[in-house]
């Protein structure tokens, strides 16, 4: 284990809670610098009104901008939202991670056909430009895998990168009935928009053995190294309702898992927060400069910014 692996989780400061929007649920910002200075965040919402599982029938993607990392952010725009029709994003999309790639913005999210929080798959968007116009893929690049296959359920929560070989490797959660646990997956293309093949050896990352689970993975390599951190989920891989961290040499195999941040009480003690979700990292010259994560509370959920220090890994 590398010692940069081993304190990540100390390294972290907070910053402060962002995008706290009246009357709606803010959802799992992620962060790219644009090329006219300014910090770029596509952001899951959906109203209030609708109860907080309303993220399956009414997500929207919000797009918001700053002129620093930490904010404050400013919403400009609304790029997706739910195209209706029998399209496989109609009632929603959710969980975005912007990535650029050869000079083109890629806007990864899910979506599902009819509001029902099981049946997401993964899609994406294409842009020369942050503000638009965006060009929606009709087909999703990753769905469901055959009946009974462990994925056969979903594919969600999309995190993308570009392996030293030139492909795109992108990792996925799913939920397998026979464990009702959340295990992630592989599939990998030599084309940034598929197609995608699934990896023979999924699940690659699974934790069911111990009667646990993680999900909301966010995937970067550095170094030649893999890095992926987690949400932990409710049994506590590491520490419940905080994050987990693991490394691979060859992004299939992985270490153990150690601590990639703290519950929301040691960052943001006496803030009327449950638990953190969807980390999304923004990276400067190859390396982790923030970490974006969502809070969930009763009343409005909103993302929340740490600050990862100097001795950044």
């Amino acid at each position: 284990m590398s010692a940069a692996m081993n304190d990540f989780a100390q390294r972290l400061e907070p910053v402060g809670r962002i995008l706290q929007l009246p009357d709606w649920h803010v959802w799992g910002s992620s962060a790219i610098d644009g090329p006219d200075g300014k910090v770029h965040l596509f952001t899951s919402r959906w109203p209030t009104e609708s109860g907080f599982r309303g993220w399956s029938t009414h997500s929207e993607i919000m797009h918001s901008v700053a002129d620093s990392a930490e904010g404050p952010f400013e919403v400009v725009d609304v790029p997706l939202r739910g195209r209706g029709g029998r399209h496989w994003d109609a009632a929603m999309v959710h969980n975005p991670t912007i990535h650029e790639f050869d000079g083109r913005y890629y806007l990864f999210h899910i979506g599902n056909l009819d509001g029902r929080p099981f049946t997401q798959q993964i899609g994406a968007a294409v842009s020369d430009d942050l503000y638009g116009p965006w060009m929606r893929l009709d087909e999703p690049l990753l769905g469901p895998g055959m009946y009974r296959a462990w994925d056969w359920l979903m594919a969600t929560n999309p995190a993308i990168v570009r392996h030293p070989n030139g492909q795109f490797w992108l990792y996925y959660k799913s939920w397998d009935l026979k464990d009702l646990k959340r295990k992630m997956g592989l599939a990998i293309s030599d084309h940034v928009l598929g197609p995608y093949e699934k990896h023979p050896e999924n699940p690659i990352v699974d934790y069911s053995p111990e009667g646990k689970q993680v999900e909301d993975a966010y995937v970067w390599v550095q170094d030649g190294l893999f890095y992926m951190l987690m949400a932990d989920d409710n049994e506590g891989v590491v520490r419940k309702h905080g994050g987990a961290l693991i490394t691979s040499e060859d992004g299939i195999h992985w270490s153990e898992p150690v601590l990639g941040y703290e519950t929301t009480d040691v960052y943001f003690p006496g803030e009327p927060v449950r638990r953190f979700e969807r980390p999304q990292v923004l990276i400067r010259d190859g390396r982790p400069a923030y970490l974006y994560l969502a809070m969930q509370s009763d009343a409005n959920a909103s993302s929340a910014v740490l600050r990862v220090s100097d001795r950044a890994i």
